[in-house]
């Protein structure tokens, strides 16, 4: 008799069970067999549209230390001073990064960086996703400006969007016949201006690019150009404005003249100097001007004459530009 009443309330439990079934669908077996029926998070839904960069009232101006150079940052952003040193300038100049509330780098500024600049790893391929003009981005060289985003995709590494401010300033026909390309090279847009600035970042896409996946590191590229962190970065990378005339000198005391110098170090002043002094062509004429370290340019004013019997002269004995860079100065010549 029991045995009869416990079929039967089995056979009840059933038909509850599968009425219930029936009317909620998977939610009720799921709940009882949560192996069986794992949920799926909702997806996230990705914008449509591109973003638009965050309001005027978000952002405020920041000066590089001289002062030659500035551009937006976001209120929620942190701008921090990096020590200059070989591998990030060849004239000494600090170099800037930017981070997000989270202390993660979104870009980093470096002017006239040095030669261990960021390069990508061997057998990379770039695919350009996205350009964003930047017609306030002054530079030097000329050119329309604009902030590109390129996947930079591998076999055996994380796919990563590179963005970065770039030029479209014409190089010689020897190197690039009939092309224009970034200035400082790359036929694939990168690295960006690596010649006298580079002002660029990465974000990491999160995935790997195995054989198979390069349609979906691509889309994922393609959505975060569509994103508010994207549209912010790439308005602060292409507000950046390049004016000398509000640059601070920095004097540098030699052992018969003073140097007069923005964006170069006072080390390099010297050696520069006194390098181009004993040049043939400084000793031989005034305005002369002689390449010095390959990158120099230094003109002569005036040299030879002497006061009071001293020399090596009176007057502004001359001036030093890097050749399509940020860095210059002045050597004047001073009684002790």
């Amino acid at each position: 008799m029991n045995a009869r009443r416990t079929r039967q309330r089995l056979a009840l439990a059933a038909v509850a069970l599968m009425a219930t079934t029936a009317l909620t669908g998977c939610d009720a077996l799921a709940d009882v067999f949560p192996k069986a029926f794992e949920k799926e998070e909702p997806a996230e839904v990705q914008p449509s549209t591109k973003a638009e960069p965050s309001p005027e009232e978000a952002w405020r101006r920041v000066p590089t230390e001289s002062g030659d150079m500035s551009f937006l940052v976001h209120e929620d952003w942190t701008v921090t001073t990096l020590e200059a040193k070989g591998n990030s300038s060849s004239t000494g100049i600090a170099g800037y990064e930017v981070t997000d509330a989270n202390g993660r780098l979104l870009a980093t500024l470096q002017q006239n960086p040095g030669r261990a600049t960021v390069e990508s790893i061997p057998g990379s391929s770039f695919t350009p996703i996205d350009r964003v003009d930047a017609p306030e981005a002054e530079v030097l060289g000329g050119g329309k400006t604009g902030v590109v985003l390129d996947l930079v995709t591998h076999p055996n590494a994380d796919s990563i969007a590179s963005y970065g401010l770039v030029s479209n300033k014409r190089v010689p026909a020897k190197l690039a016949p009939g092309s224009e390309l970034p200035l400082g090279g790359g036929t694939k847009g990168y690295p960006k201006l690596a010649g006298p600035l580079r002002f660029e970042g990465r974000a990491d896409l999160g995935i790997a690019e195995m054989p198979g996946r390069t349609d979906d590191a691509e889309q994922v590229a393609r959505d975060y150009a569509l994103s508010q962190e994207f549209a912010d970065i790439a308005h602060m990378i292409g507000s950046l404005q390049y004016h000398p005339a509000k640059a601070k000198k920095l004097e540098c005391d030699g052992t018969a003249f003073v140097y007069e110098a923005i964006n170069v170090d006072c080390d390099t002043v010297q050696s520069i100097y006194h390098t181009t002094r004993i040049a043939e062509d400084w000793d031989s004429k005034n305005g002369a001007t002689v390449k010095v370290a390959g990158k120099w340019s230094c003109t002569l004013k005036e040299l030879g004459a002497t006061l009071d019997g001293l020399w090596p002269g009176y007057g502004i004995d001359g001036e030093c530009e890097i050749d399509g860079g940020y860095g210059s100065f002045t050597a004047i010549w001073k009684e002790r």
